[in-house]
């Protein structure tokens, strides 16, 4: 029984206890630090390490290329097509460092969950949000999946850099100069994961969401779902789908509903929940009757973005009911 073990066997121990199948420079890196903060893996002491690895990028790619070169890792073929000799590029040459490594003795997951890993802030939406709750029986062609648009990525990037380094604590003795970060880059999703196509979608709002248990994924709480249909219906299905979804559903989910227009930044999101939540639901609240001050008069809202405008249209709301459906009335 080894008394010690060495630094790449103790990286190699806790990718695996990590069970995560895929690992970014990002991640690998925070699992490194950890590894030299601990000086010890699952209780066997990490055998001292060298000058040459002290927790920085140079150190972080050194292990990297341990863990090619024995096998424990590969590129990703899905991120790194027809990549397969196991060997790190060097930049200076024209070539890349790998950012997505396959760790070889963790059962693979699926395209949400392999998304999810790669992206910290990526997570199922719309249509693939709806059939994972049970709200519509519908299949999309791809996964939809959303993050954030630049500017608020980085914003949530800054903030999960603070948290993940928060409470780090590296032993001066195996560092030679100050404490290290590895950036947090975004990494961009091929068309194609795990054989599943992908419709890839940005947004600039604020999304608050819940990890789907058993897995390393995440999908927004049921309300922002419900906000999604109606700020994008033409990825739920269409507008009658989401109305028909709105009508069978939302009483169900009053609560949630109101709480994620509530804290919606766009007027609209909040003129059509109310519309459709006291016409399809039947819905009395005074939450709701907040929402009739961001009716616009003389406006040319609508209810469908993505419809022509027609006529007929909600006195209260100021909203043009730009849709034939069988769930709402012809004027109200």
């Amino acid at each position: 029984m080894a008394h010690v073990i060495g630094i790449d066997a103790a990286l190699r121990k806790a990718l695996v206890a990590n069970q995560r199948p895929v690992v970014t420079e990002y991640a690998l890196f925070l699992i490194l630090r950890q590894l030299i903060s601990d000086k010890a893996v699952d209780g066997v002491p990490i055998r001292r390490v060298k000058s040459s690895s002290v927790a920085n990028r140079d150190t972080l790619r050194s292990r990297i290329r341990s863990l090619l070169k024995g096998r424990y890792a590969r590129p990703d073929e899905d991120f790194y097509p027809g990549v397969n000799d196991g060997e790190p590029r060097d930049p200076s040459s024209g070539g890349q460092h790998y950012k997505v490594l396959r760790i070889a003795d963790v059962p693979d997951a699926s395209a949400e969950e392999i998304s999810a890993l790669v992206d910290p802030f990526c997570y199922l939406s719309h249509l693939s949000a709806m059939q994972r709750y049970g709200l519509t029986n519908r299949s999309p062609a791809g996964l939809v999946i959303s993050t954030p648009e630049v500017k608020l990525w980085r914003e949530q990037r800054d903030a999960k850099i603070a948290k993940d380094y928060a409470h780090v604590q590296i032993d001066e003795r195996f560092e030679l100069s100050a404490p290290t970060r590895m950036p947090l880059e975004k990494i961009d999703l091929p068309e194609t994961l795990r054989g599943r196509a992908l419709d890839r979608h940005t947004t600039k709002h604020r999304t608050e969401l819940r990890p789907i248990r058993g897995s390393f994924a995440r999908i927004p709480a049921i309300g922002e779902v419900f906000v999604q249909m109606i700020d994008r219906p033409e990825l739920c299905g269409g507008i009658n789908h989401v109305l028909e979804v709105w009508a069978g559903e939302a009483k169900t989910y009053l609560d949630e509903i109101i709480k994620a227009v509530d804290g919606h930044d766009q007027s609209i999101i909040k003129v059509r929940a109310g519309y459709l939540l006291e016409t399809l639901a039947e819905a009395r609240d005074h939450r709701i009757d907040a929402w009739q001050k961001f009716a616009q008069r003389g406006g040319s809202r609508k209810l469908d973005s993505g419809a022509p405008y027609l006529a007929i249209f909600s006195e209260k709301w100021m909203l043009s009911l730009n849709v034939e459906s069988e769930f709402l009335p012809t004027a109200g």
